[in-house]
């Protein structure tokens, strides 16, 4: 595709998203394309899609349901009308169905012509979408990871995911999320060059790594593309629906996936809702009627409507997944997911709740970590638990972790009190690799000392002064650096998390080194 047809697409394109498959255009203003895919086969996608797509036509819209399942193509089935016919592999005509403003499309995706792929066909179909006479075009595009597919589930302007509270559909789900990671970094890197070297690095990473450990990867060796990699990980939020839930362990679960993933993943997971199971569902199928039609009252039916309608509000820009990092990463409140002023109380409810997402045989960690990095989490959780309920532990700790801002209004000097003039700046750029000299650089050139520094961000001189000569024996644990780095590049007017990120990389090798001897 030429970089004009790129320029083409609308900003209503989420940001991760941002470079359409070959053969796309953008739809007209006020069409907008849902798609849906699945963990695998049988987790009850195609039933999701047709209802989502019925009752949108329900409340006055013009929707088309196209069927692209490459394996199951049977949406037709839901929706109680008869296959469409399609001739060697080509897309059928929009069949009405029983519903008004709600036709059918099969991509005939399943039946590819002789000689023909179904890459080409998927391709194909992008061309079809955009000349829809309707207001939404639901797609049904079945389940895998090959990169046609990903590239129709990150194109479309709003995409959701089915699984199942089940072993194998979780892991599956996460494997989806790494796959349509590195198809976001391939669709969306800056220059050819930095294609091909970020795909090198995935490819020696195993294929698919997690998102987080292959940005810091990256961090670590100090590449040009780290940033790239992070805004990529930190923008894409993939919408999951969790059906067929039974118990309460079910319906708690799509919270905890969203927990483990972002623990693991580095990715904030956008959870829309549960699906309970439900007997009419089946015998909706099974009659070939379409379930909100025939049971609107049902557990299920309510369920799906309530999902559309976060849908539709995420649509309109009302509805925004939730953050989890309200408090510094890796820090001993944002492993229990508590605020800074959290009572003892709520750390005692997170502390259980988080231990249950973290058990050994959890079933929102399958497929994410391996038996050493569960109990290397386990440890950490019971740390931040007793750091945070001891008062004598907690107040230097959260000193560290938030010291008060700086007073503003607090002058600096523009000349020491002898008169001399200050030592010049240090150029600093995006790209600058800060180490404990350059601070001490920055800061004389502002005409500070470091009780200057001590009185306003309340870190210790002693600390301070090994922060400048790179003393790193002498600095406490991780999490205390990286507080101390950034309260100190905020009063030197730095950009705090550059400072923080170039000075941590390289205290982590120290930490590594000292970890072989």
């Amino acid at each position: 595709m030429s970089d004009e047809q790129n320029k083409e697409t609308p900003e209503s394109i989420r940001p991760w998203a941002q470079t359409p498959p070959p053969g796309f255009r953008p739809p007209p203003r006020g069409r907008r394309i849902i798609v849906v895919s699945g963990a695998k086969g049988g987790v009850g996608k195609t039933v999701f899609a047709t209802n989502l797509a019925l009752y949108l036509a329900t409340i006055g819209r013009r929707v088309v349901m196209v069927d692209a399942d490459a394996v199951g193509a049977n949406a037709h089935t839901c929706l109680g009308v008869e296959r469409p016919r399609t001739t060697g592999g080509e897309l059928s005509a929009t069949v009405d169905t029983s519903v008004p403003g709600l036709s059918l499309l099969r991509a005939g995706i399943d039946h590819p012509a002789s000689g023909g792929t179904r890459t080409v066909l998927r391709t194909r179909l992008f061309t079809r979408l955009r000349e829809l006479d309707a207001e939404y075009v639901v797609v049904d595009i079945g389940a895998g990871t090959v990169s046609t597919l990903l590239d129709i589930y990150l194109a479309a302007d709003l995409s959701v995911y089915v699984t199942l509270p089940e072993p194998t559909a979780i892991e599956n789900t996460y494997r989806f999320m790494r796959g349509a990671y590195v198809r976001v970094l391939h669709r969306n890197a800056p220059s050819r060059e930095a294609r091909v070297a970020i795909l090198q690095r995935v490819a020696d990473l195993g294929g698919a790594p997690s998102p987080l450990d292959f940005v810091r990867a990256l961090e670590s060796e100090g590449s040009p593309y780290a940033a790239f990699a992070r805004s990529t990980m930190e923008t894409f939020a993939p919408h999951i629906v969790l059906n067929q839930t039974r118990v309460r362990a079910d319906l708690e679960l799509g919270d905890a996936m969203r927990s483990a993933a972002y623990r693991r993943f580095g990715i904030t997971m956008d959870y829309l809702g549960h699906i309970d199971l439900d007997d009419t569902v089946w015998s909706c199928v099974r009659s070939r009627r379409p379930l909100l039609v025939e049971s609107p009252g049902t557990k299920a039916s309510k369920s799906i409507e309530k999902i559309a309608r976060r849908i539709l509000a995420i649509d309109t820009g009302k509805g925004r997944p939730r953050t989890l990092r309200t408090v510094p990463h890796e820090s001993h409140h944002d492993l229990l997911e508590v605020d800074r002023g959290a009572t003892d109380e709520e750390i005692r409810r997170a502390y259980k709740r988080v231990k249950e997402i973290y058990a050994p045989d959890a079933l929102a960690c399958y497929g994410l970590f391996d038996s050493r990095e569960i109990a290397e989490l386990r440890v950490r959780l019971d740390e931040a638990y007793d750091v945070l309920l001891d008062p004598l532990r907690r107040r230097p700790y959260e000193l560290s972790v938030f010291p008060p801002e700086p007073d503003p209004r607090e002058r600096i000097p523009a000349a020491h009190d002898d008169g001399e003039p200050m030592p010049p700046a240090p150029e600093i750029t995006p790209e600058t690799e800060f180490n404990g000299a350059l601070l001490r650089a920055v800061r004389e050139s502002q005409g500070m000392d470091l009780k200057d520094i001590s009185q306003r961000t309340k870190i210790g001189v002693v600390h301070l002064k090994a922060l400048e000569d790179d003393d790193f024996p002498a600095l406490p644990a991780l999490v205390y650096v990286r507080g101390f780095v950034a309260e100190f590049a905020k009063v030197l007017r730095l950009d705090s998390s550059q400072v923080s990120r170039s000075y941590i990389r390289r205290y982590r090798r120290h930490l590594e080194d000292r970890a072989k001897l």
